[in-house]
């Protein structure tokens, strides 16, 4: 999931997570105080907690476990496999001016050189023209395998019905149409991916409305904005919405759905608009970063920057910095991609040698959310704390 393209899945269930489930944040009620002493007092904030039903620092472990990475530790496959030798792999990006789909690629790199494959990263434009044409180019350089970053499978139908007939089989990362998510089959006669991986969206929207009840402490008024072209938006969507409900004090405005091609201009206007019409609206959800860094500068234009704050997706560089300066946009529920690269490859082997693929074929990818406390340094893109790269290097061995 990441950057605007031109056709996408249109599947009612953006089909990105399921499978791995976080600890569920306390309800905003019901839950028995421990915030007096034992002589019965408290502070004024612990009094208005228990009369709430509510422990004084509900917030801030809400917060925790929504900035907190899952897993704590290393979920991938255990299963050792030997991996093939002297491979050739061409992975695609969507747009390789897109962070969120360069970082994979990336990974993936790093894992081959442990491997001795070879891997040559192709710009995918950001076209289905163009992504298609980079899936022949792989096939001309004589690729072992294909693996397309957030590149929906329907859009490259003719590069997919060439890698068939040269039997060279397809992977891809960051769709979400694959397990932990559901999986989606392509429309009609279309073919598919060998297998997508991805993290769990529905979780990782979980964890986004822990963040913003925490935030808010319990009292937001949000408005979520949708993209129905994505499997991993509509995924993460449900898992958003069902957080969200756990909030009674939280109002959630109507769903506002846009596509990519509103981004650059329809998108922030609209925003904007919907602010302006809806001054009690204080939180601003975006699916995803690519969309949510053209709606940042128009808020902070428009004079509305201190009375909204906005979190979104992926965990690119520029939003991260937006994050880190508290301009407007406040936190990003984000992923961490250099292990998609690592996962993609470790299938590649599964599939390759014949063995079964990993499950969940996510290959429970790390995902957390960050703001102000812990997001990453300048220039660094958001990784787990274990040292999957040593894990991974080992069942390859």
């Amino acid at each position: 999931m990441y950057a605007p393209r031109g056709r996408r899945f249109r599947h009612s269930v953006l089909a990105l997570p399921v499978a791995a489930v976080l600890a569920a944040a306390t309800a905003c009620a019901g839950v028995t105080s421990h915030a007096q002493n034992a002589s019965g007092a408290g502070s004024d904030a612990q009094n208005a907690a228990a009369i709430r039903g509510l422990p004084s620092d509900q917030w801030s472990d809400l917060h925790r476990q929504a900035t907190t990475a899952y897993p704590p530790k290393y979920k991938g496959p255990n299963a050792s496999v030997t991996a093939p030798k002297k491979l050739k792999v061409a992975v695609i990006t969507c747009l390789s001016i897109l962070s969120g789909c360069v970082s994979p690629a990336t990974g993936a790199q790093h894992a081959a050189k442990h491997l001795g494959w070879q891997v040559r990263v192709l710009d995918g434009g950001g076209t289905p023209d163009k992504q298609n044409a980079q899936m022949l180019n792989a096939l001309s350089w004589g690729a072992d395998i294909i693996l397309n970053i957030a590149i929906d499978p329907n859009a490259v139908q003719d590069g997919l019905r060439a890698a068939k007939r040269a039997g060279v089989p397809v992977g891809a990362g960051s769709n979400g149409l694959d397990s932990p998510n559901p999986t989606i089959k392509p429309s009609g006669s279309n073919l598919g991916y060998a297998f997508d991986v991805g993290p769990d969206y529905a979780a990782l929207g979980q964890k986004a409305a822990q963040w913003v009840r925490a935030d808010s402490k319990g009292k937001a008024n949000i408005v979520v904005y949708s993209d129905k072209e994505f499997p991993s938006v509509l995924a993460l969507q449900k898992g958003l919405l069902d957080g969200l409900k756990k909030c009674k004090d939280c109002t959630v405005q109507p769903l506002r759905y846009f596509t990519g091609n509103q981004v650059a201009q329809v998108l922030p206007q609209s925003v904007v608009s919907y602010l302006r019409s809806h001054p009690e609206v204080d939180y601003v959800f975006i699916p995803y970063d690519p969309a949510a860094a053209a709606v940042v500068p128009a808020i902070a234009q428009a004079g509305l920057g201190s009375k909204v704050r906005l979190i979104s997706v992926l965990g690119s560089q520029e939003n991260l910095n937006f994050v880190r300066k508290s301009q407007v946009q406040v936190a990003d529920a984000a992923y961490d991609n250099r292990y998609m690269g690592y996962a993609m490859l470790d299938q590649t082997s599964r599939l390759l040698t014949k063995k079964p693929l990993a499950q969940p074929h996510g290959e429970n990818l790390p995902f957390v959310v960050l703001d102000k406390g812990n997001a990453p340094e300048a220039g660094s893109d958001w990784h787990a704390s274990f040292d999957y790269p040593t894990t991974f290097d080992g069942l390859w061995k």
